[in-house]
Order: C-alpha cells, then sequence, then structure tokens
C-alpha cells in the first residue's frame, strides 16, 4: 500500500487544479458556451445598392438613389443613401429571416424641411432575397414619408439591387 507525502499531495492537487482549469477553458460551463459565437445570418455585414423608385398606382419612375446598409448581428440594422443630408438622417431599423427565407427589413429616418425644421418621418419596408451565393440581393420597397404628426404625405414603391461589400 502506497502512502500519499506531502510532495505527491502537492502533484495531485496541482494536477487536478490544471485539469479543472482545462475543463473551464474546453467548455465546462455555462460560461463557456456563452463565448462561443452565434452562427452568422448571410444577411449580416455591409451591402451597397441601387434602387428605383416609382409612384404605386401610376407606375411611373419618381427617382432613385445609391444606398449603404450595414445588417448587424442581433437583427438591427442601418443605412444611408447619397441624397442630401440636409434633407434626412439615417435610417435605422430592424431585420428578421421571413419562414420563407427572405428577410423582412424595417427603417425609419427622419425628415427635414429645405429650412432645416423637421418634416416627419419616412418609413421603409424591404423585403429582400439573396442569391445563393450571400454576395447579392434584390429586395421591393414600401416607402411613406410621414408628416411631423405621422400623416401619410407621400407613398412610393421600388426595387433594389445590390452587393456585398468586403
Amino acid at each position: 500500500m502506497q502512502q500519499f507525502t506531502p510532495k505527491s499531495a502537492a502533484l495531485f492537487a496541482l494536477a487536478s487544479t490544471a485539469m479543472a482549469l482545462l475543463m473551464q477553458a474546453c467548455g465546462g460551463s455555462n460560461d463557456a458556451h456563452a463565448q462561443v459565437a452565434e452562427r452568422v445570418d448571410p444577411i449580416q455585414g455591409f451591402w451597397q445598392s441601387n434602387v428605383a423608385l416609382k409612384d404605386c398606382n401610376s407606375g411611373a419612375a419618381v427617382g432613385g438613389f445609391r444606398g449603404l446598409t450595414a445588417f448587424n448581428a442581433g437583427g438591427t440594422a442601418t443605412a444611408d443613401n447619397n441624397q442630401p443630408s440636409a434633407t434626412k438622417g439615417n435610417a435605422m431599423g430592424t431585420w428578421k429571416k421571413s419562414a420563407d427565407g427572405s428577410y423582412a427589413v424595417q427603417l425609419r429616418f427622419w425628415r427635414y424641411a429645405a429650412d432645416g425644421m423637421p418634416a416627419g418621418q419616412q418609413r421603409l419596408v424591404r423585403t429582400v432575397t439573396l442569391a445563393p451565393d450571400g454576395q447579392s440581393l434584390t429586395a421591393t420597397i414600401t416607402t411613406q414619408a410621414l408628416d411631423n404628426n405621422d400623416n401619410v404625405v407621400f407613398s412610393a414603391c421600388g426595387s433594389e439591387t445590390g452587393a456585398r461589400i468586403g
């Protein structure tokens, strides 16, 4: 029968501590599992798009622009475009993957009159579809300009094509 000496007891304690630390680092607790990155959704990232807008009823073209959108982890989005910044703020909103694989994106931004006074908000709804390779997108857009009392003063529909940046 072998006896424990102070030296062998210290070695056993050291080895046990090292094993516990290794288990912790390799996922031995819920804290370690929380450190594992969530699966990245294919829409996440930075995109550049071209948008064409038309009157929803007549189909007449009402303008277009180039836009940038960042789809962030957790379902938030920010967007901007090449329209004069004196007339609008940056768009902020949310995205959510739909059951059919498309994405429902809702954005809002502040609008300003030519004199710089608040003119209300712009509400945008985009239905985005990614290409199978995840490097390009197409979307349909509906947008409404709201006055300062949230009354609709203008509506438009549109289409969007875009590509991932970076």
